[in-house]
């Protein structure tokens, strides 16, 4: 957890006011780190590391809200490989 700590407190850092990792508008970077950080959001570790970072509940929120990451979740993928 402590290096854990240590990541999300970077990413935590990066969007300053933006609401995207890099910037205004969203970017792979956002893309790339998002599958990553549902997966983890879905743990109890998550609280823990987001306590204090606001801005990445947030960040996680909207891109969650997205139509195309509604369509990419874990249980959507296994929706579509079932059906196939």
């Amino acid at each position: 957890m402590p290096r854990a700590h240590v990541v999300m407190a970077e990413l935590s850092r990066l969007p300053g006011a933006d609401p995207w990792l890099a910037g205004a508008q969203l970017t792979l970077a956002d893309i790339l780190v998002a599958s990553h950080m549902d997966f983890l959001a879905q743990t109890p570790e998550w609280g823990p590391l987001t306590a204090e970072r606001p801005n990445l509940q947030a960040w996680l929120a909207r891109l969650s809200a997205r139509k195309s990451f509604q369509a990419t979740t874990w249980e959507r993928v296994a929706e579509m490989a079932r059906a196939a």
